[in-house]
């Protein structure tokens, strides 16, 4: 197979890479063969394409945790105007709150901080942090809404299907192909086996039954910009009364981005946060003219996103080493350590 140099490596990315991007982004386990036959090229090719993107700072790894609607963790976003003027420090302090998941920086010292909280009363607390840390004195906070429908194959910031309305409790076994998976997503199953010490079968039976269920999240950070694509976050106002998962699903289905996303909040009836990458300003400006125009819109604001962190040391990412709950006690709140003093 062909090695990679500096030369080899492109410096954007085209379609088929994106379509590589959102096909490991709603499963990151993907086949290399499955990739290969939906997109008409050479596994190969697949491989060597997926190295380029991990080269370059596309894709960032992949990873695995105990989903948040298992949990009952409260999914939040924290966003305004920043008065810092040091970025990089303000990012870097950010993730030193176990609650911190990603932070992004857009035009005009815009910040978006997201958090993962194991229950709605830290909310104040993790306000204030950010607030103090990343200086922004008058924030909006977002509580995210997780089922509307909207994205039901794609697992960002702790969105994806509805929650079932019970889980069966995760085993020590399931625990210990979690902690497997954790900073390697894409590891094999015979891998995984010799790991945890049971059968490729055993392994193969745990993870479809915990990836069927919605306890298991895999997710593979990304960060386009790195090959030119530019991140795109429109918030969207609803008139009153407007259907935010219609005005969603209109949006989705109308353009169809390559990458997108849209999420709500539980706390914020009439917005929504369209998420999108483009390499074409002209399909940037079309999006944002064309939800103006929406009916059911009252208005648009349009931010580019230059500069993102994610943080991999929230308190989720430390449950796997937690052992799983005695017979009769409640499984949510079993499997949350205990706050950092």
């Amino acid at each position: 197979m062909k090695s990679l140099h500096v030369l080899d490596i492109p410096k954007e990315m085209d379609d088929i890479d994106r379509k590589i991007l959102i096909a490991v982004s709603a499963n990151p386990r993907i086949q290399l063969r499955e990739l290969a036959k939906r997109l008409g090229i050479s596994r190969q090719a697949i491989y060597y394409r997926i190295q380029v993107l991990m080269r370059i700072g596309v894709i960032k790894g992949t990873m695995a945790g105990v989903s948040l609607p298992y949990l009952d963790a409260v999914p939040v976003a924290i966003f305004g105007v920043s008065k810092t003027a040091s970025i990089d420090k303000t990012l870097d302090r950010l993730g030193e709150s176990e609650f911190s998941r990603r932070a992004d920086f857009a035009g005009g010292n815009f910040l978006y901080v997201v958090g993962f909280l194991r229950e709605i009363s830290e909310l104040e607390g993790y306000v204030e942090f950010v607030k103090r840390v990343g200086e922004i004195p008058d924030p909006t906070i977002g509580i995210y809404s997780l089922d509307l429908g909207l994205m039901p194959d794609y697992s960002v910031n702790g969105g994806g299907r509805p929650k079932p309305q019970s889980y069966r409790d995760l085993s020590p076994l399931d625990l210990r192909i979690v902690v497997a998976l954790k900073d390697d997503a894409r590891r094999s199953t015979s891998e995984v086996a010799k790991m945890v010490g049971v059968s490729v079968k055993t392994v193969s039976r745990h993870l479809e039954r915990m990836i069927s269920e919605g306890s298991l999240e895999m997710s593979t950070p990304q960060d386009l910009s790195s090959a030119g694509d530019l991140f795109a976050v429109m918030h969207v106002t609803l008139r009153e009364g407007a259907d935010k998962a219609e005005v969603g699903s209109r949006l989705l289905s109308k353009h169809m981005f390559v990458d997108e996303y849209v999420r709500t909040f539980t706390n914020i009836p009439n917005l929504l946060i369209w998420v999108f990458w483009s390499d074409k300003m002209t399909e940037i400006r079309r999006a944002v003219r064309e939800a103006d125009e929406d009916e059911d819109v009252r208005a648009v604001m349009l931010n580019l996103v230059y500069l993102e962190r994610i943080y991999t040391t929230t308190w989720r990412d430390r449950l796997p080493a937690v052992r799983t709950p005695p017979p009769g006690k409640a499984r949510t709140r079993s499997l949350h350590p205990a706050p950092r003093t």
